[in-house]
């Protein structure tokens, strides 16, 4: 989930709203000094049907470019297990099928079990190992929250922000009681409920990641209100926080001058591509510092060959048209043979996506003429919230993968880590991933050119 697309700070401008119950104070403490920096996921699948998919993607849910989304194929017993990079205790998903997102908690040096039933919707999963009672309350109740998010519907981004926020707080107090009245049905456990609290606020958030205001002045304040907490450690547990730090980091770097060193300072300097490489004693965890400037993943060759042709849908120009049985990346080499393509890898739900979408309009429009096409590819997506969006973005083809074990192979093909993703496809065909700035890097107009 990168690409400097989710921002934040500065001149600190806060309007004077409640809270809810947050804490500007953490009541919990991890010591990074005797603390492994992976975790164990592993489990076993029970009722698999024959034509059920047999992939499923372990996402890290780091906001950093080293996060990882592994997919796992599952062996003869229908079971699976991974070590996964972890750097701090914080939620992270086991998606299968598309649709079927099991959320889970650890820290690292845990280690996770699950036993899955993908016979019903939500998945049944019944969790061991460590912090089991947390991740059996918390998975279901995380389920619960987002059927409440659905129904939002927040105002446009331009309105201005004393009129916006009284709207944004209320959705946050009625997620607030929803939270409530579920865990006094379901008895769960203080340390799920703060967990909860958190991600209804940064969700809520995570959906207004557009919002402009009627200058930079109500944005800032906006992001930095005090709802947010957002020097608050407990917000590092849930996956959806660090959404929030990058929209700050991409618009308002100089917040984290104000930043207390610790977890979320360290989020901060992760979120932040454009600075140069800080001091390792600016780290609060230098084993994060570590894996993020001092440990050189190899760059793996990129291949589409291994994708499996399937059914897949195009939006081009207002027109839709089915794709049967191809490779779709296949398909857009024969279509779009000799053009430099630039590929936007993007789901529905990802706020940073939206936003590098909808600011890149003027971009895409001055090559319009050119050989060079602009192509997003949509993964783990719902259609019917792809064919609303589609119509508003111009200058595109838009491809939406609707089969899931297909999602998974183009995500371990293209080395898919999180959303946005942008690679480059030259006249020749080659694709790379090395070195493509985004939609929002002020490097992207010369790297563009040397395509035309």
């Amino acid at each position: 989930m990168k690409t400097k697309i989710l921002p934040l700070l500065t001149i600190l401008l806060f309007v004077c709203m409640p809270t809810f119950g947050q804490s500007s104070k953490s009541n919990w403490s991890y010591d990074v000094g005797t603390k492994a920096d992976s975790i164990i996921v592993s489990g076993r699948f029970h009722n698999i049907a024959e034509r059920m998919p047999r992939t499923l993607i372990i996402n890290e849910c780091d906001i950093s470019d080293k996060s990882v989304r592994d997919i796992c194929e599952l062996d003869s017993n229908d079971s699976f297990c991974r070590k996964i990079p972890f750097s701090f205790p914080h939620s992270f998903t086991v998606n299968y099928n598309r649709r079927n997102f099991i959320n889970v908690f650890a820290a690292p040096g845990d280690s996770i079990y699950m036993d899955i039933d993908p016979s019903t919707y939500p998945l049944t999963v019944t969790f061991s190992g460590d912090n089991e009672e947390i991740n059996q309350q918390y998975d279901p109740a995380f389920q619960h929250i987002t059927s409440f998010l659905y129904s939002v519907n927040l105002p446009p981004d331009t309105v201005a922000l004393e009129k916006y926020m009284p709207i944004f707080t209320k959705y946050v107090k009625e997620g607030r009681d929803s939270i409530d009245n579920y865990a006094r049905r379901h008895h769960l456990c203080e340390e799920v409920i703060s967990m909860l609290y958190a991600d209804n606020v940064y969700s809520l958030a995570n959906r207004a990641i557009e919002y402009k205001g009627r200058n930079s002045k109500e944005k800032q304040a906006f992001l930095l209100n005090p709802i947010f907490d957002i020097f608050n450690e407990d917000n590092t547990k849930v996956m959806i926080f660090p959404y929030h730090i990058n929209a700050i980091m991409n618009h308002f770097p100089e917040v984290r001058d104000s930043a207390p060193k610790g977890i979320v300072r360290d989020i901060m300097y992760a979120c932040d591509e454009d600075s140069s490489i800080p001091d390792r004693s600016a780290f609060y965890n230098q084993r994060y510092y570590d894996r993020l400037y001092t440990q050189d993943t190899p760059l793996k060759e990129l291949t589409i060959d291994d994708i499996k042709p399937g059914s897949s849908i195009v939006y081009i120009d207002g027109e839709i048209k089915e794709i049967s049985d191809e490779n779709p990346l296949k398909w857009l080499l024969n279509e779009y043979q000799g053009h430099p393509a630039y590929l936007d890898i993007s789901a529905t739900w990802c706020g940073p996506c939206r936003e590098g979408l909808k600011r890149s309009e003027s971009l895409r429009k001055n090559y319009k003429d050119s050989d060079i096409k602009f192509v997003i590819i949509w993964l783990r997506s719902d259609k019917e919230a792809w064919l609303n969006i589609a119509p508003t973005i111009s200058n595109t083809v838009q491809i939406f993968i609707a089969d899931s074990e297909m999602d998974d192979l183009i995500t371990k093909s293209l080395g898919v880590n999180g959303f946005p993703v942008y690679l480059m496809i030259d006249r020749v065909g080659k694709i790379t991933k090395a070195g493509v700035p985004g939609y929002l890097s002020p490097e992207l107009l010369d790297f563009l050119n040397r395509y035309k």
